[in-house]
């Protein structure tokens, strides 16, 4: 399993690099509108789509969820051995099945859409380099 961490300001495109046919767990710190930390009873849904830009078709998704708030987001912090960023931790963290980055030396496009429960919608965008395992 990959891990990859990024602390967040919201609406800011992250990069990442990946072994290909890989789990890949991604975590952010997000911030809502109020610069305050995001909880699950911040935001009444999250979406995940991911789209191979190097494609014959970039913008079809190759993969797309709806994800479960409770699964993906924290009301506190998490400093886990999973995090290498900084020692405050991530609030969001979702783990993305080997089958997303199957082709090495192909860019991804990890796109989350967050809806608060007032209704605004933020994203959270990640560039992710699927690098080539060579043996077999």
């Amino acid at each position: 399993v990959s891990q990859v961490a990024a602390s967040n300001v919201v609406q800011r495109m992250h990069q990442f690099s990946v072994l290909e046919d890989s789990t890949v767990s991604l975590m952010f710190r997000v911030l809502g509108d109020d610069a305050q930390a995001i909880t699950q009873a911040t935001i009444a849904s999250v979406t995940f789509a991911a789209f191979d830009l190097d494609a014959t078709t970039p913008t079809s998704a190759v993969s797309t969820a709806t994800l479960t708030v409770a699964d993906v987001v924290f009301d506190t912090y998490q400093t886990d051995d999973r995090w290498h960023a900084d020692s405050v931790g991530y609030n969001f963290r979702h783990d993305i099945a080997a089958s997303v980055f199957v082709t090495g030396g192909h860019t991804y496009q990890v796109e989350y859409k967050f809806t608060a429960d007032g209704g605004e919608i933020f994203h959270i965008l990640a560039r992710v380099q699927a690098a080539p395992i060579m043996t077999t």
